[in-house]
């Protein structure tokens, strides 16, 4: 997994919004590198879940994060989707390259 500062750089350089940076700083600095829920990103950044979900897939956009849905069961019982986001692995952007 990336140190922070190198996950940092290439968002400097990109268009990406401020909302983006601060989601993108969240999953560099405040989680482990694995998959993280959208309401813990939400959580850490003081917003709503659907606050996040615009920033988050404009950093898949620019394949700075990458998304995983799954279908799992919910807080009610029910079924229902689950999206996940982590930062997209040095590995593997250096194999696309």
């Amino acid at each position: 997994m990336a140190t922070p500062t190198d996950v940092l750089a290439p968002a400097l350089a990109s268009d990406i919004s401020d909302r983006a940076f601060r989601v993108l700083h969240v999953l560099a600095l405040h989680t482990d590198g694995g998959w993280t829920a959208v309401p813990v990103v939400a959580a850490k950044l003081g917003m709503k879940p659907h606050q996040v979900r615009g920033a988050l897939a404009e950093l898949c956009t620019e394949r700075l994060a990458e998304k995983d849905r799954r279908y799992e069961l919910g807080d009610t019982g029910r079924k229902t989707w689950h999206t996940y986001f982590r930062l997209v692995d040095d590995n593997a952007t250096e194999d696309a390259a």
